[in-house]
C-alpha cells in the first residue's frame, strides 16, 4: 500500500473515531425502545420502591410501566389503572383496553388539588402546571405570580369542574382528588381524550405513606429516580425527630378537632393526625379506636372525655382564641383553652385565606411531626419555631 493510500485510510479511520465518540456523547442519557428508533430518557426505566403507600403500585413491562390506583374503599380492587409509555412511542405497543395510555414525561397537568402544588413543587415540575382548581387559594408564590399573570387559570372542583375549559387547555394530564365515585365530570373529561390521574393520597393513614404519593406524581414525569432519593431525604429527616423523642415518658394529653354543625369530628385513633401524635409521644384517648377517618360524636361526650385534656390542636378555621369562642362558647369550658394551650394550623396564612398546610403539609411530614414536638415537649427543641402550628391568642 502506497503512502498516499495510507493517509487517506488514516484520515477515514479518524473520522470514524471522531464520529463515534460524538454518538457516544449524545446517547449517554437516552437508549433506543426495544419496538421502535425512538430514543426514550433512560430515567423512565427507573422503577420506584413503595414502602410505605397502599393505596398505588407501580409494575414495569417490556417498554412500558403499568400504574395501579388501588380501591381503598374495595379491598383488593383497581381504582384505576394507567400505561406509562415513552413519549414518541405511542401506537408501538400491543397494550390491553383495560387502562388509559399516556405519553410521558408528559408538559402540562391541571392540577386540581392543593396537596398536588406542594409535591409538584417538591419534585420541580411546578412550571408543568396549566390549571388549578381554586387560584384564590393558590399559597405557592411562584404559582401564585403565575396564576396572577393569567398563565395558570381556575377551572373548579369536583362536581363544579369547568370541562369547557379544560378541554379548551387541553393539558396532557388532568390529576384529582380520587373518591368513592368517579363524577360524571371526570367521566366527561375521560370521554373527551383527556387522560384523568386519580390521586388518593388522602386516604393513607400513615404520614409518610401520604409523601410517598410523590412517587406516583414523578411517574407522569420521569422523576421516580430523584422522587425516591428526595423521599429517603425527608424518611431520614422524620426518622431523626422520633428519635430525638424516643426517650420521652411524659405524654401530655391531647385533644383535637372541633364541633361542626352539631357533630364533633374527632380524628379517629387509626388516622393520619392520630399517627403523627402517636410518633410525637403525645396521650390521646382514641388512640384504642380503629377508625381511619373522623369519628362523629357529640359535643357533650367529648366534654365529658376531655375536659381536662391539656393541648388542644383545634380547628384550621380560627386565629385566635376569641374566634372560637365565637364559634361557641363552650369552647371555653376546656382546660387546654383556659391554660391557652390551642394550637391551629394556620401560621403560613396569606391575607387572601390560602393556606399553605393544605399544599405543603402532605410532603413535610418531618416539620408536621416536628411542631406537634415542640408543642408536646418544648423543653427538647428550645430553638425551633413552629412552621405550620400557631398559639391561638
Amino acid at each position: 500500500m502506497g503512502n498516499r493510500q495510507l493517509l487517506i485510510l488514516g484520515v477515514v479511520l479518524s473520522l470514524f473515531l471522531v464520529l463515534s465518540c460524538g454518538k457516544s456523547t449524545n446517547k449517554k442519557n437516552v437508549s433506543k425502545s426495544e419496538t421502535s428508533d425512538v430514543l426514550v430518557d433512560s430515567s423512565f426505566y427507573f422503577k420506584s420502591n413503595i414502602k410505605y403507600a397502599k393505596g398505588f403500585k407501580i409494575e414495569m413491562h417490556e417498554g412500558y410501566k403499568e400504574l395501579s390506583v388501588l380501591d381503598p374503599w374495595n379491598k383488593g380492587k383497581v381504582f384505576q389503572k394507567y400505561y406509562l409509555i415513552p413519549r414518541g412511542t405511542k401506537g408501538q405497543f400491543n397494550l390491553p383496553l383495560d387502562a388509559q395510555i399516556i405519553e410521558v414525561p408528559i408538559k402540562t397537568i391541571a392540577a386540581l388539588s392543593s396537596t398536588q402544588i406542594g409535591i409538584l413543587d417538591f419534585l420541580g415540575v411546578i412550571d408543568r402546571v396549566v390549571a388549578v382548581s381554586l387560584p384564590d387559594k393558590v399559597f405557592n408564590k411562584h404559582l401564585l405570580k403565575k396564576v396572577e399573570n393569567g398563565e395558570v387559570i381556575g377551572v373548579g372542583h369536583n362536581t363544579s369542574l369547568d370541562f369547557e375549559r379544560i378541554v379548551d387547555l387541553s393539558p396532557e394530564l388532568v390529576m384529582v382528588a380520587g373518591f368513592m365515585k368517579i363524577s360524571n365530570e371526570e367521566t366527561k373529561l375521560i370521554n373527551a381524550g383527556l387522560p384523568v390521574a386519580f390521586n388518593i393520597e388522602w386516604m393513607e393513614s400513615n404520614p409518610l405513606a401520604r409523601a410517598e404519593w410523590s412517587k406516583f406524581i414523578a411517574a407522569f414525569f420521569n422523576k421516580e429516580q430523584k422522587a425516591d432519593k428526595l423521599f429517603t431525604d425527608l424518611e431520614n429527616r422524620y426518622s431523626k425527630v422520633k428519635s430525638e423523642i424516643a426517650h420521652v415518658k411524659d405524654k401530655p394529653d391531647v385533644i383535637s378537632g372541633y364541633h361542626y354543625k352539631g357533630i364533633w369530628y374527632m380524628p379517629g385513633g387509626q388516622s393520619y393526625l392520630a399517627q403523627l401524635l402517636r410518633d410525637a409521644k403525645g396521650e390521646y384517648c382514641w388512640f384504642s379506636d380503629s377508625t381511619k377517618g373522623s369519628i362523629p360524636l357529640s359535643f357533650e361526650v367529648v366534654l365529658e372525655k376531655q375536659s381536662g385534656s391539656k393541648i388542644w390542636f383545634g380547628p384550621a378555621r380560627c386565629q385566635s382564641l376569641k374566634e372560637m369562642k365565637d364559634l361557641d362558647e363552650r369552647y371555653t369550658l376546656f382546660q387546654a383553652y383556659k391554660d391557652g394551650q390551642v394550637y391551629s394550623v394556620t401560621k403560613r396564612t396569606d391575607n387572601k385565606g390560602a393556606n399553605d398546610y393544605y399544599e405543603s403539609g402532605v410532603i413535610c411530614p418531618d416539620l408536621l411531626l416536628k411542631d406537634l414536638a415542640k408543642v408536646l415537649h418544648p423543653e427538647l427543641f428550645p430553638d425551633y419555631e413552629l412552621y405550620f402550628y400557631q398559639k391561638l391568642k
